[in-house]
């Protein structure tokens, strides 16, 4: 019985380099053409293990989220650091993450989230934007209701507030990082941001 050909790349390899392609170019200014030259693949190739333009999107968005996403939001956890020192940490890690030289700068999801906001993203890409964007607010209500309780925030804290205040740092960040901002730059935002606390 026949098995097929077999793939003669590195899918995650691949995946990794569409990612960074979308990230540095946006959904709209990313071509098949730059995809698969990126990719060190052919088109063929391309559809057959990740489907269309679309679908790849999809799959190099959640990437994005596993591997630049999710490591942030560790650091709020430090159990033993202050809430304003974990929320330093947490920040800075995303600021790191924004200045790193090996990526393409600021952020991928804030990138992204403006070309839905000018309708340049398919319906679908569009959606998994915005439930990126809702679950990173959930998750960090989540959060700091649960630091309220245990005493840690004020009872005054209005915690949807700080949920949205923090994520117009981020994206703050993300927009200046990829504007060419400095470290230091992003550093005093991040000082300056924490003194609520």
């Amino acid at each position: 019985m026949a098995t097929g050909r077999q793939r003669l790349f590195n899918t995650e390899q691949a995946l990794d380099a569409a990612m960074l392609t979308f990230w540095k170019n946006g959904y709209s200014g990313t071509s098949i053409a730059s995809l698969t030259t990126a990719m060190g693949i052919n088109k063929p190739s391309m559809y057959a293990a990740f489907g269309n333009k679309e679908q790849l999107f999809l799959t190099a968005v959640e990437r994005y989220v596993q591997k630049h996403g999710f490591p942030h939001a560790e650091k709020l956890m430090q159990g033993a650091e202050s809430l304003k020192e974990r929320v330093r940490l947490y920040l800075s890690s995303i600021a790191e993450m924004q200045m790193d030289e090996d990526l393409p700068g600021g952020c991928f999801v804030t990138n992204s989230s403006c070309e839905y906001g000018g309708n340049l993203l398919p319906e679908q890409a569009g959606q998994a934007i915005k439930l990126i964007n809702s679950n990173t607010q959930s998750g960090l209500l989540a959060f700091f209701e649960s630091e309220q309780q245990k005493g840690n925030l004020s009872n005054k804290t209005i915690t949807k507030d700080l949920v949205l205040y923090l994520q117009t740092i981020n994206n703050g960040m993300a927009v200046l990082a990829r504007g060419g901002a400095s470290k230091a730059e992003l550093d005093s935002i991040i000082h300056q941001a924490i003194n609520i606390f």
